[in-house]
């Protein structure tokens, strides 16, 4: 089984919504919500691949902070382990741009945004990791501290 660490960025605008990014698969058309992100690549660090996803994915800056989960996901139909990092971040909220992933062809993102709170619990849309969707406002009202950091394996 292939191994995949992947950086994830928690941004939040002055009027406390979410940076997340729409995605819908080509072929499938499934749809889902998620932090920008994405795996490391060579040598670089993981927070170096948390910059360079973000700038990809939502054509902003930023700079990472602190750790505050990780979670693991099981991909059985492509054998891959990923193990995710989700650190705070800061960025230019205001200059907020939909990319891409220049890694694939046919896109799979749709729309780079900031997304409210009640956007997010109201979706029918997945959101990944699900934390987002309820105990990550809970925990980010207490500067992430006192909070469970491992998120545990979805399969």
């Amino acid at each position: 089984m292939f191994i995949r660490v992947r950086a994830a960025a928690i941004i939040f605008n002055q009027k406390n919504e979410l940076l997340l990014v729409f995605h819908r698969d080509p072929e499938t058309k499934e749809e889902w919500l998620t932090l920008p992100g994405g795996g490391i690549e060579g040598d670089e660090s993981i927070t170096d691949a948390l910059v360079r996803e973000v700038r990809e994915e939502c054509c902003i800056e930023c700079q990472p902070g602190r750790l505050v989960y990780v979670r693991e996901y099981i991909d059985w139909n492509k054998n891959i382990h990923h193990v995710g990092l989700f650190f705070t971040a800061q960025g230019a909220s205001e200059a907020v741009q939909t990319g891409i992933d220049p890694e694939v062809e046919e896109q799979f993102i749709v729309e780079s945004r900031f997304y409210s709170r009640a956007e997010i619990e109201n979706t029918s849309v997945a959101v990944y990791p699900e934390t987002i969707k309820f105990q990550l406002w809970e925990d980010a009202e207490k500067n992430f501290t006192g909070h469970t950091i491992y998120l545990g394996q979805q399969r």
